[in-house]
C-alpha cells in the first residue's frame, strides 16, 4: 500500500484491490508512524520560529525546560527522523522491485511523489518539504535495484563517506582561512585586507541575522499572499540546483542501505535478536557521543562556532543513531511492548503521506500564520514541542478512526489510483 515519500510495502494485489492483513509487514508500518511523528518534532521549531532557530535556539526562549528539549533533539531525533523515512523509502522500493512492479509504473508512481512535493513545498507552503528530494533520488534508485545487498550497503556507505568528505574539505577550508586571516591581522593587515574582511565577515554570518528575522516575522504574521511571496523564495533557495545534487546523495544513501536491509529480512523483523542488539549497540554507542561532541561544542561556544566539528560528523552520527533507531525499535516491537506499538503507531504509518502533509496543513494555514491564529514566533521550543505532542495525539486517534471505515489514506488513495491507473475502492 503506497505511503509517503516512497513508503510502500507491497505491490497492489490484481486491481488495486486494498492489500490483505496477512501480507502487509507490520513492522514497517509501525516504524513508518513513529517517524510521521518523530519528523515533526524536527519541523515544527522552522514553522512556528524564527529564522536560525535550528543553530541558535536561545533566541526562541531558554527556559530549563527549552535546554532540555535541546539536548533530547539533537542527541536523538535530528536528522534520524528523515533517515528513518529514507531506509523506509528503499525497503518499500525494494519490494515493488522484487514483486515485479514495471518501469513504466515505478517512474509513473515517482513522478506523482515529486508532483505531491512541488504542491507541498510551493502552494501548500511548506519550504522543508522532503517529499521533492526523495522523489528525484528515487528516480536514481530504479537504475540499481540489480545490485546485490552487499553492494548496496557499499554504495549507501560510498555515498555517506563522501558527504563527510564534503564536510571535513570545508572544515579545512575554513580553518585555512582562519589561520591565514590572524596571520595577517598579525602582520598589522587591517579590514581593507580581502582575507581579514572575508573573515569576519564569516564570524558575523554566524550571528541571527535581526533583518532576515524582522522580515520572516513580518511576511509569516502577514496575509497568505505575504506568506506565499516569502516561502516560495524560501523553496527556491533550499531547492536551488547545486544543493540539490549534493542533498540527494544523503537519500539515496539511505535508501540503498534501507533496500539492502529489506532484502537481508532485517526490516522484516525476521532478523535475529543479537542482529538489532548489535545495530542499537554500535549504532548508539557511535551516534550519540559523537552527537554529544557536536553539539556540546556549539553550545559551549554560544552557539558561535567559525569551525563547527558537525560540519564533518554530521552524516557519520546520523546514519549511526538512525541505525540504533531500528535497532532498538525492531526489538520492542519484537518483544512485549509490540502489539501496543502496532495498534499505537501502524495506522499512522498507513497514511503516512495524509499525516505529513496534514501536518503542514495544520500548521502552516492554521497554527502559525497570520491569516491563522498567529502563533508565530510567540512559542518557545519547549511550547512547540507541546503543539506537535498535541497534533500527533490528533493524528494518531484520527488514523485509526479512518481506516476503521476505509481502505486508504485520501492520499494514498489519489497516489494509488494515479499510478496503477484504476480507482481502488476506498470504503471497505
Amino acid at each position: 500500500m503506497p505511503d509517503a515519500a516512497g513508503w510502500d510495502e507491497e505491490a497492489p494485489p490484481p486491481r488495486a484491490a486494498p492489500t490483505r492483513p496477512a501480507e502487509r509487514l507490520p513492522l514497517l508500518d509501525v516504524l513508518r508512524g513513529i517517524s510521521i511523528c518523530g519528523i515533526l518534532f524536527l519541523n515544527i521549531w522552522l514553522m512556528g520560529s524564527v529564522p536560525g532557530v535550528e543553530t541558535d535556539p536561545r533566541i526562541a526562549g531558554w527556559s530549563a525546560a527549552d535546554r532540555f528539549v535541546w539536548w533530547v533533539q539533537m542527541l536523538f531525533v535530528e536528522g534520524t527522523m528523515r533517515g528513518l523515512l529514507e531506509i523506509l523509502f528503499g525497503a518499500g522500493f525494494i519490494l515493488l522491485a522484487d514483486k515485479g512492479m514495471r518501469a513504466g509504473r515505478y517512474y509513473r508512481r515517482t513522478a506523482l511523489l515529486i508532483l505531491f512535493g512541488l504542491v507541498h513545498g510551493y502552494l501548500l507552503l511548506w519550504p522543508g518539504d522532503i517529499l521533492l528530494i526523495y522523489g528525484l533520488a528515487g528516480l536514481f534508485l530504479w537504475l540499481l535495484r540489480d545490485l546485490e545487498p552487499r553492494q548496496m550497503i557499499g554504495a549507501g556507505a560510498a555515498g555517506i563517506v563522501m558527504l563527510t568528505g564534503l564536510g571535513l574539505g570545508a572544515t579545512l577550508g575554513a580553518a585555512n582561512m582562519q589561520a591565514f586571516a590572524e596571520g595577517a591581522e598579525t602582520q598589522g593587515a587591517g579590514e581593507d585586507n580581502a582575507l581579514v574582511a572575508d573573515w569576519h565577515a564569516y564570524l558575523a554570518s554566524l550571528a541571527p541575522d535581526a533583518e532576515e528575522a524582522a522580515e520572516s516575522r513580518a511576511a509569516r504574521s502577514g496575509s497568505l499572499s505575504d506568506n506565499w511571496h516569502y516561502k516560495v523564495r524560501w523553496a527556491n533557495e533550499l531547492n536551488d540546483l547545486g544543493s540539490t545534487r549534493i542533498w540527494l546523495f544523503e537519500p539515496l544513501s539511505m535508501m540503498l542501505i534501507g533496500a539492502a536491509l529489506m532484502r537481508l529480512g532485517v526490516l522484516s523483523g525476521g532478523g535475529d535478536r543479537k542482529v538489532y542488539l548489535w545495530m542499537l549497540a554500535v549504532g548508539y554507542g557511535l551516534g550519540i557521543p559523537l552527537n554529544a561532541a557536536e553539539w556540546g561544542q556549539m553550545a559551549a561556544a554560544g552557539f558561535r562556532v567559525p569551525i563547527p566539528m558537525l560540519a564533518w560528523s554530521d552524516p557519520l552520527s546520523r546514519t549511526a543513531v538512525t541505525i540504533g533507531h531500528l535497532g532498538l525499535l525492531t526489538l520492542l516491537w519484537k518483544g512485549a511492548a509490540g502489539t501496543r506499538l502496532q495498534r499505537l503507531f501502524a495506522p499512522a504509518g498507513r497514511m503516512a503521506l495524509t499525516n505529513y502533509i496534514g501536518q503542514t496543513l495544520i500548521c502552516q494555514w492554521w497554527l502559525f500564520p497570520g491569516f491563522g491564529l498567529g502563533l508565530h514566533g510567540r512559542l518557545s521550543i519547549a511550547q512547540l514541542w507541546g503543539v506537535a505532542a498535541v497534533i500527533l495525539a490528533v493524528q494518531l486517534v484520527a488514523s485509526r478512526l479512518w481506516l476503521s471505515r476505509f481502505a486508504f489514506g485520501p492520499l494514498e488513495w489519489i497516489w494509488r489510483w494515479g499510478t496503477y491507473g484504476r480507482r481502488p475502492h476506498l470504503l471497505k
